[in-house]
């Protein structure tokens, strides 16, 4: 007897609400300042994101275990589930991606702090240049290089130069929230404690950081530490391409190449455990709840590690656009622009690298030996 449809929407909203939390959970422990697992780095987040998808399948795998609507649109072209399967496990997932997203910004909430600039008043650390001439940007919170390197190479052209003062610095949709929030939790900026606490070394970590990131001695740009910092707060969401300047091509096929690996993967695994367990239901029944999550979650975390810088990667339509909802909504100081122009990259890529993977599984599957 099979499982309702309110078992398998609850199966797959706890599942991707799982793997986003897990997830997203590592980046923003990764790339935001002053976490205790600022800097773990992108092997770090590939074994969150292979736990993300190992621990929702045996928790509720038993039940239903796509937690991506690009594997489950594949396994309906593929006539294992009814397309009324899928759009109850679609509404299911798109909502996993957003209550995962939002737990997350709301555990991490006092992270997500904006820059800190130095005010004319105030003594400039360049000895090399004026602060006011050259709008030098000065972080007073320690946002080390590992964070950087996240950040895309150049910089966007909808950020703006110059002098920054702190009210366009601000989101214009959530200064309300900023304040509400500020005065709740004290999170809304950096008060002037924090300038107080500013010692010898982490002026010189200051220092070290602006010298490694630029070309000449000054410091990097207002422009550049801007657009760092909202697409570091961007990530922690959702994907972006590796480079400012997009190559469409280039991210599709990356999306949809290891979306067709991870679909393929996910196929061939549960095929073959079909295949050869087929007559001992002790042994098919342990590799199916130990072996075969397992085996996923060590193919997802091989595919993020591998294949991941060059968009991140998503491999899943819901661990993206979910996300991305999120960052465009909630109050998060200093962010910039969700995105939506590149948010169809990981949409439409996943589906058909799935789709085909999965076409691809089953004809593997279907051969015999002669």
């Amino acid at each position: 007897m099979g499982y309702n449809e309110g078992q398998v929407f609850a199966a797959e909203l706890l599942g991707t609400t799982t793997l986003c939390v897990v997830g997203l959970g590592g980046i923003a422990n990764a790339v935001l300042p002053g976490t205790k697992g600022h800097g773990i780095g992108f092997l770090g987040i590939a074994f969150c994101f292979g736990l993300g998808v190992y621990l929702p399948l045996q928790f509720v795998g038993h039940i239903s275990g796509f937690f991506n609507p690009a594997v489950a649109l594949a396994a309906a072209v593929v006539d294992d589930i009814t397309w009324k399967r899928f759009v109850l496990c679609l509404c299911a997932e798109m909502l996993g991606g957003f209550l995962g997203g939002f737990l997350v910004w709301l555990t991490y909430i006092p992270h997500f702090q904006p820059l800190e600039f130095l005010e004319s008043t105030e003594e400039s650390i360049c000895d090399c240049c004026d602060l006011e001439a050259n709008g030098v940007a000065i972080i007073k919170q320690e946002l080390s290089e590992p964070a950087h390197r996240y950040a895309s190479a150049g910089t966007r052209d909808n950020v703006t130069t110059g002098r920054v003062q702190s009210e366009d610095y601000e989101h214009p949709m959530t200064s309300f929230w900023h304040e509400l929030l500020r005065k709740i939790m004290g999170c809304g900026s950096h008060s002037s404690e924090l300038k107080k606490e500013s010692d010898k070394g982490s002026m010189d970590r200051l220092h070290q950081a602006r010298a490694k990131s630029m070309k000449s001695a000054c410091g990097p740009s207002v422009k550049q530490r801007i657009a760092e910092d909202q697409e570091v707060k961007l990530i922690v969401f959702c994907t972006r391409p590796s480079i400012a300047k997009r190559f469409w091509f280039h991210c599709v096929w990356a999306e949809g190449s290891l979306t067709f690996l991870l679909t393929y993967g996910a196929f061939a695994i549960v095929n073959r455990g079909k295949l050869m367990l087929n007559e001992y239901a002790a042994e098919k029944e342990l590799y199916k709840s130990g072996i075969e999550p397992a085996l996923i979650g060590l193919l997802v975390f091989a595919l993020v590690l591998c294949g991941g810088g060059m968009t991140g990667p998503a491999l899943n339509p819901a661990r993206d656009l979910g996300p991305r909802l999120v960052h465009w909504l909630v109050p998060i100081p200093g962010k910039g622009r969700s995105e939506w122009g590149y948010s169809w990259v990981p949409v439409v890529a996943p589906c058909l690298g799935a789709i085909v993977g999965a076409l691809f599984a089953n004809a593997m599957r279907d051969i015999r030996p002669s």
